[in-house]
C-alpha cells in the first residue's frame, strides 16, 4: 500500500479485510429476502461501516445513525443488487454517498437548530477545525495528529485518503466508490497530501526543534 510521504500515514491494512465473495454471497441472500442472511452482513461488516464513518465524518460526526441508514439503505435496495464486483465497493459506496448526505445536510442546518441548554440559550459548540488536541500535542501522538490533520481537509479529500491509505482501495476502486474519474480520483489524491502536509507540517517542525 502506498504511503504519504513523511510518514503521514501508516501502512496498516484494514482489519476488515473479508474475502471478496463472503460478502456477494451474504448479499444475494438479502436480495431473495433472506432477513438470516441480512441479520448476518450487517454483524459482519457493521464494524467496518463504523470505521469509514468515523474517518469521513470525525469523532463527533452522527455514525451510529448514518451506518443505521447505511444497512436500511442496503435492505430497501436489494431487489436492486448486481453480484458485480466487491460486495466491500457496493458497501463503500453506500456509505460515502450517506455520509456526504449527512454533511450537505449539516451545513444547510439553520441556526435555530442549534442545540440549547436548560435556560434556552443557544450552546456554542467548540470548532473542531480550531486546533489539534493537547493531548496529541503534549504527547507527540502523531497517530492523533494526523487524525486530527484529516478533520481539516475538505470531505471529498479526506475520503479518497481514507480509501487509498486506511482500506487499501486502488485508484478504480475509489472512482467506483466516489463517481469519479480516474483522473480526478487521482488529482484529489495529489492535492490531499499536499493540504495535510501543510497542515501538519508546523507539529513535525516542533518535533526536530
Amino acid at each position: 500500500m502506498q504511503i504519504i510521504t513523511d510518514g503521514l500515514l501508516s501502512n496498516n491494512p484494514s482489519p476488515n479485510d473479508f474475502a471478496p465473495d463472503v460478502g456477494v454471497e451474504l448479499m444475494v441472500g438479502v436480495a431473495k429476502g433472506d432477513h438470516q442472511a441480512f441479520a448476518l452482513l450487517v454483524e459482519s461488516y457493521q464494524s467496518m461501516v463504523f470505521a469509514l464513518l468515523r474517518r469521513i465524518l470525525g469523532p463527533r460526526g452522527a455514525i451510529e445513525d448514518v451506518s443505521q441508514e447505511v444497512f436500511v439503505r442496503i435492505w430497501r435496495s436489494r431487489e436492486n443488487y448486481r453480484a458485480q464486483g466487491k460486495f466491500s465497493t457496493f458497501l463503500y459506496r453506500v456509505t460515502y454517498n450517506l455520509a456526504l448526505n449527512r454533511i450537505r445536510d449539516e451545513k444547510r442546518k439553520p441556526l435555530h437548530m442549534m442545540p440549547k441548554g436548560d435556560d434556552g440559550a443557544e450552546i456554542t459548540q467548540q470548532d473542531p477545525k480550531s486546533a489539534p488536541p493537547e493531548a496529541a500535542v503534549s504527547s507527540d501522538d502523531w497517530a492523533g495528529l494526523v487524525s486530527w490533520g484529516l478533520e481539516q481537509l475538505p470531505h471529498n479529500q479526506r475520503a479518497v485518503l481514507v480509501f487509498q491509505h486506511y482500506d487499501g482501495l486502488d485508484l478504480d476502486e475509489i472512482a467506483l466508490v466516489t463517481g469519479l474519474s480516474g483522473s480526478a480520483v487521482k488529482s484529489m489524491l495529489h492535492r490531499a497530501r499536499t493540504n495535510l502536509r501543510e497542515v501538519l507540517q508546523p507539529y513535525k517542525d516542533s518535533e526536530n526543534d
